[in-house]
């Protein structure tokens, strides 16, 4: 019945392309609605896993006012995730500012140890819940994609065709959130339409959270094995203030390599 499912959402979309070449026209919702339906039976095909490992190479720019690199930190990392819980082993970081670049991999392996402790005894003590009165921003899965039937209401969809550097007939998908609000992500993602797979996502908050200026993420995914939905990139850009204390400016890019999902 899936793949029944499946079939008939991919013949629905052959129409929806064929109306991509003239820009002047509008998509239908049922036409709309066939992509978001192949989309959300192609994320049901991937399997869930909690168990995983990869390299990761770690880039942190701190920005001046003007949007300039003040001091650049990159972190090469060994990844593990055991049951959702993730470590990372300091392979190697570096540091440079003022023109200088020199190894800082014993500090910051000890304070990523003080701070990784930190925050268990914190997980600890708050049981696992979020403490009243906090709120912060999600950025799980089923926040950052909202193409299941339940959650479709909740956003307005546009789509346009294009072709990709390498000539790739490509799909993009703009999503607005019609409740503004820190934890509904809104933004555009990138699709192969030949599988309904996603390639990126560029998103953002639909509602900035207090004190921040801007916040904004790229992902960058692919389906290993066919069946695991796995990031190759995340890159996050930040703006925002720390408890009326500092504010921070900040771009952050992880690039994953060797990604191996441990799951049977």
């Amino acid at each position: 019945m899936r793949q029944h499912r499946h079939a008939r959402a991919l013949g629905r979309l052959g129409t929806v392309l064929l109306l991509f070449a003239a820009p002047s026209l509008r998509l239908l919702p049922a036409e709309v609605d066939a992509l978001l339906d192949g989309l959300a039976a192609r994320l049901k095909t991937t399997a869930a896993y909690k168990n995983w490992t990869a390299g990761s190479v770690q880039t942190t720019t701190e920005l001046d006012r003007k949007g300039k690199p003040e001091k650049v930190t990159v972190v090469t990392k060994a990844v593990r995730v055991d049951d959702g819980r993730r470590r990372e082993d300091i392979l190697k970081a570096v540091v440079t500012e003022d023109g200088e670049t020199k190894d800082i991999t014993s500090t910051y392996e000890l304070e990523s140890r003080r701070r990784r402790e930190e925050g268990e005894r914190r997980a600890a003590e708050e049981g696992g819940s979020r403490p009243s009165g906090r709120r912060t921003v999600r950025f799980e899965l089923d926040d950052i994609l909202p193409f299941d039937p339940g959650r479709r209401p909740q956003f307005v969809f546009g789509v346009r065709e294009a072709s990709g550097p390498d000539g790739r007939r490509l799909v993009f998908l703009d999503v607005k959130a019609k409740t503004k609000d820190p934890q509904s992500w809104e933004g555009r993602y990138t699709i192969d339409p030949a599988t309904f797979d996603i390639l990126k996502a560029e998103i953002r908050p639909s509602k900035l959270p207090k004190m921040v200026k801007e916040l904004s993420v790229e992902a960058e995914v692919e389906i290993l094995d066919g069946k695991h939905f796995v990031l190759k990139r995340t890159f996050f850009r930040v703006n925002g203030g720390l408890l009326f204390i500092k504010r921070i400016r900040m771009t952050v890019e992880e690039v994953y390599s060797d990604v191996r999902v441990l799951d049977s």
